[in-house]
């Protein structure tokens, strides 16, 4: 899959020496507008550096996506998700970054549902006999849940469609049916301190 790129100085200040009487917002315009979105403080922060070159990390997607690939690894070597999820290179072919973002996105939020119904099926007995390893796979799902909102957001806005106000409804089969949060919490704490003792 084609990485989704963000925005770097050297465009910013591209656009900077581009525009009449520049500012840090009318910079953020163009590059919204071309689907590549950027805070305009940031385009205030780099140019007050001289435009220098910054390290990025992956995209919040790519980041998630790899934060729950590694949770996955480290509670169960492999959970089979079903299908392949991943968006094939033929088919990102000739698609602007709105598209690839919204597909990236899809793709991240398929790979939630498959982990959410292997938790739903074996959640009790993966906290029971692997707990700190189900709780960074929760942790991974939450940050994934926010990348994808915010990706889909932003996917929304560049797109000229306005975003949903309604609030997001959960599907019954993800709703954890399992016991009390409190009784795993309590069973997780006894355990370890039988274990610890």
């Amino acid at each position: 899959m084609r990485a989704i790129t963000p925005v770097t100085p050297d465009e910013a200040a591209r656009v900077w020496r581009r525009i009449p009487n520049p500012s840090a917002r009318k910079v953020v315009e163009p590059l919204t507008q071309a689907g590549r979105r950027v805070h305009f403080s940031t385009i205030a922060r780099w140019r007050a550096q001289g435009w220098r070159p910054v390290v990025s990390g992956p995209h919040p997607i790519e980041a998630a996506r790899d934060a729950l690939d590694r949770a996955t690894r480290l509670l169960a070597g492999h959970l089979p998700l079903g299908a392949d999820t991943s968006v094939r290179q033929s088919e990102a072919g000739d698609v602007n970054d709105v598209e690839l973002l919204r597909r990236s996105s899809r793709e991240l939020l398929i790979r939630q549902i498959g982990l959410c119904k292997i938790m739903s099926s074996r959640g009790v007995l993966l906290i029971r006999e692997k707990p700190a390893e189900t709780g960074v796979l929760l942790k991974a799902l939450a940050h994934a849940t926010r990348a994808a909102a915010r990706a889909l957001s932003d996917v929304g806005s560049q797109s000229g469609r306005a975003p949903s106000t309604a609030p997001p409804t959960v599907p019954q089969s993800l709703v954890y049916r399992g016991p009390h949060l409190q009784t795993v919490t309590r069973y997780a704490r006894r355990k370890r301190a039988y274990s610890a003792g």
